[in-house]
C-alpha cells in the first residue's frame, strides 16, 4: 500500500458541519484534528501568534473553511492569514470557499463549502498521498 499522510487538521468553525468532515475523514483511515479556527475574545489564533500551529502535526493535511468567525466580524486573525501560514509551514491544504475550484499550487485544492464528502475525500486523499 502507498504511503500518506494519516493525520488531517480540519478548521470548521460550525460543530456540525466539523463532526461531518471529521466523521468521513476517520471512516477513510484518516486521524482527523479538530479546530473551531479563530474564537472570542480577540479572535487571533494560537497558530498566528506562536508563527506555527500546535494542532497541525508535522506531516498534516488541513482542511480549512475559508468563512471564520474572525471573518464574519472582521477581527482577529483572518482565513487567508491561516491558508499562508499552513502553506508557509508545508502543509497541503484543501480550503473551502465560495466558488473556486481545482488545484492551484499542487499543495493547494479549493473546493466549495459543504462539498460532496466524495469531493472531500478525493481532494484529502490527493494531497495526503503526495506526502508519502
Amino acid at each position: 500500500m502507498e504511503r500518506y499522510t494519516r493525520n488531517v487538521l480540519v478548521v470548521e468553525p460550525n460543530p456540525i458541519e466539523r463532526e461531518r468532515l471529521a466523521a468521513a475523514l476517520e471512516g477513510e483511515g484518516f486521524q482527523a484534528f479538530l479546530c473551531s479556527g479563530p474564537t472570542q475574545p480577540d479572535y487571533t489564533c494560537l497558530g498566528a501568534r506562536a508563527g506555527t500551529c500546535p494542532l497541525a502535526s508535522q506531516d498534516a493535511v488541513v482542511v480549512l473553511d475559508m468563512s471564520l468567525d474572525s471573518d464574519a466580524v472582521m477581527s482577529g486573525t483572518p482565513a487567508e492569514d491561516l491558508l499562508g501560514l499552513y502553506l508557509e509551514s508545508g502543509h497541503p491544504v484543501v480550503a473551502l470557499d465560495g466558488g473556486h475550484t481545482g488545484d492551484e499550487t499542487g499543495r493547494l485544492i479549493r473546493l466549495r463549502r459543504h462539498s460532496e464528502t466524495d469531493a472531500l475525500l478525493a481532494a484529502v486523499w490527493r494531497l495526503a498521498s503526495r506526502n508519502g
